[in-house]
C-alpha cells in the first residue's frame, strides 16, 4: 500500500508542478500573456491592501485564499511522495525555497508580480498542507483496520 501511494503521490506532485508553473508564468487568465515588471517587497502591503481597500472581493479572495491554496498540495503530497522530506522543517524549506524561486523568476522574465506577500501566502500554504498530512497520518495510524 505504501509503495502505491508513493507512486500516485509522486504523479499528482508532478501534475500539481507542471499546472503551477503553467498558472504562474504562462496562464493568460491572471494576465501572464504580456511582459511587465512589477514588484512589492514590503511584507504584508498587498495583503493588507486587498484585505482592508479592495473592493473587489473576487480578486481579494483569489490573492490571498489562491496563493495559500496554490501550495497547498506541496505540504501535503510531498512527504507521500519522498520518504526524506517527511518533517515539518523540511516542508518549511522546501515551500520557502520554491516560492522565493517562482518570485524571483517572475521578476526577471517579467510576467505576473514579484510580491513578498506572495512568498509568505505560499508558505503558509505548505505548511497548511504539511499540517493536513499530519493530521491523516495520524488517522490512518489510529485505524485498526
Amino acid at each position: 500500500m505504501k509503495k502505491i501511494s508513493r507512486i500516485l503521490s509522486s504523479i499528482f506532485l508532478v501534475m500539481y508542478i507542471s499546472y503551477l508553473l503553467n498558472l504562474v508564468f504562462f496562464s493568460t487568465h491572471y494576465g501572464r500573456g504580456y511582459f511587465h515588471r512589477s514588484y512589492n517587497f514590503i511584507p504584508f502591503k498587498t495583503i493588507v491592501e486587498y484585505i482592508f481597500f479592495s473592493h473587489n472581493l473576487n480578486a481579494t479572495f483569489v490573492n490571498i485564499a489562491g496563493n495559500i491554496l496554490a501550495f497547498v498540495p506541496m505540504g501535503f503530497l510531498t512527504p507521500i511522495a519522498f520518504n526524506r522530506i517527511n518533517k515539518f522543517k523540511d516542508i518549511a524549506i522546501l515551500s520557502l525555497i520554491a516560492t522565493i524561486s517562482i518570485e524571483i523568476i517572475q521578476c526577471i522574465i517579467g510576467v505576473g508580480t514579484c510580491d513578498i506577500d506572495d512568498v509568505i501566502l505560499n508558505w503558509i500554504g505548505g505548511i497548511i498542507g504539511f499540517h493536513i498530512y499530519i493530521v491523516i497520518l495520524k488517522k490512518i495510524k489510529n485505524n485498526p483496520y
